[in-house]
């Protein structure tokens, strides 16, 4: 009887939640079939979210520009973001649904106190992007990268491309990032573009983001490059990690076709901050450094903060807190037996979840790491816990994972030189709190 009353009860939170979702979406078509503004899209495996908000922050140089903050880019959080309206804290309360509804209303009646809105499309199961784009019309469409991600709903990484490159098709104008997106994708999907253009690190992309150094203290510094030229030089960015730092060269590669001037993308380059849990640097104790990269861990993203941390030139030790990677199918032991040889390198390894602590950092013993080195920490707290007696000046602490199970962010919070700096990290909301007061009930929180 439990289980029969359980079952329904989660039906009829499903059948509320796609009742709402038909109805954001409707008024969404309604306001995209007025449209009197210029839309930049923003798809992609891994980097979207710093890309998105790269990309707003130097169009808002010239443009009134509309971006949404956050991750929210589902069936409800896309809609929502392009009438500039939050997600509401309780979802399920349907009289919080009809203000929310009577707003749209009242912003499709208005007109519009923007020129640019900037959005991130995202998905975690085949067919989510297309359908966003049977009412999102990009004027721009931005594909950052196309690797290994929700690995447990998609079938291969051909499905992967499939989703995140039907923007493509679906944009006039594209910028996609060559770099992390396999040559077979970009022939299929992107060279047969008529108005595409490839940004990245290096040659041969149209838009390049030359990097000459980068220091998790100072940032990232280099030169932009257009079709081979130097077109701004000495451009210093508060971007961390050469992989991060291509974010400018898409809001580069964006800016230039909408027509700013390089003096303007560089002041908005040059503005551009870490979001929230991505490479975002924090004072640590005792004179270390923590870099902020909890908000998600996918292989390829797992591979570059690693590799981040160890070309990085630091005074003290490179230590890396590694959760465990959600959703990636059957392949996950595979992905957390390679992350395992890449993290062998740093100092010590901490590592919370269960494929992080069985796999990852036995992986990480066979490859090389000393076992002293090296510790598996039942829960986050316990991994804050432990690290609190090991950091010391010098120090440069990575934070990588995921959520659900993981939760590495709750490590960092006793590790923070400046307590007040916690508002600074991802999933401190009630919502997130009492998911992880269920998950850790043992903890205190």
């Amino acid at each position: 009887l439990f289980r029969s009353r359980k079952c329904y009860y989660m039906y009829m939170l499903s059948t509320f939640r796609r009742a709402v979702s038909a109805l954001l979406e409707f008024q969404t078509r309604r306001l995209f079939k007025r449209k009197p503004f210029l839309v930049v899209a923003v798809s992609g495996a891994v980097g979207k979210t710093t890309t998105k908000l790269a990309i707003a922050t130097v169009l808002s140089q010239k443009y009134r520009v509309l971006v949404q903050h956050g991750s929210f880019n589902d069936e409800i959080g896309l809609p929502l973001a392009c009438f500039g309206l939050d997600l509401p804290r309780r979802i399920y309360n349907p009289f919080i649904w009809i203000i929310r509804l009577l707003q749209m209303e009242r912003i499709l009646h208005l007109t519009p106190r923007f020129d640019v809105l900037v959005i991130e499309v995202g998905t975690d199961a085949p067919g989510e992007i297309p359908h966003a784009l049977t009412y999102l019309r990009p004027d721009i469409g931005v594909v950052t990268a196309v690797v290994p991600e929700h690995m447990k709903y998609f079938e291969n990484l051909d499905s992967v491309a499939a989703e995140e490159l039907a923007l493509v098709g679906s944009s006039p104008r594209v910028v996609v990032g060559r770099d992390d997106i396999p040559s077979k994708y970009r022939h299929k999907y992107v060279d047969k573009h008529p108005d595409h253009f490839y940004y990245g690190s290096g040659e041969p992309a149209d838009y390049v983001f030359a990097v000459e150094s980068a220091s998790p203290i100072e940032g990232t510094s280099g030169v932009m490059l257009k079709h081979d030229h130097q077109a701004i030089s000495a451009l210093s960015l508060k971007l961390y990690g050469r992989h991060v730092a291509k974010a400018a060269a898409a809001a580069f590669a964006v800016g230039d076709l909408l027509g700013l001037t390089n003096a303007e993308m560089k002041r908005g380059l040059e503005k551009v901050v870490p979001a929230a849990g991505r490479m975002n640097p924090l004072p640590g104790l005792d004179g270390s450094t923590i870099i902020d990269d909890t908000y998600n861990s996918s292989p390829e993203a797992l591979r570059a903060a690693i590799q981040a941390l160890l070309d990085w030139p630091v005074s003290g030790r490179r230590i890396a807190l590694i959760g465990s990677m959600n959703e990636l199918g059957p392949d996950s032991r595979r992905y957390h037996e390679e992350a395992g040889s890449t993290a062998s390198a740093v100092d010590l390894l901490v590592t919370v979840g269960e494929m992080a602590n069985s796999v990852l950092g036995p992986a990480a013993l066979r490859a090389g790491l000393d076992p002293t080195c090296y510790k598996a920490a039942d829960t986050p707290y316990a991994a804050g816990e432990f690290l609190k007696l090991m950091l010391r000046s010098g120090d440069v602490l990575l934070a990588k994972g995921s959520q659900n199970g993981v939760f590495t962010e709750e490590a960092l919070g006793v590790l923070l030189a400046n307590p007040s700096d916690s508002r600074k990290l991802v999933r401190q909301s009630p919502f997130w709190m009492r998911i992880k007061a269920k998950q850790f009930k043992d903890t205190q929180l």
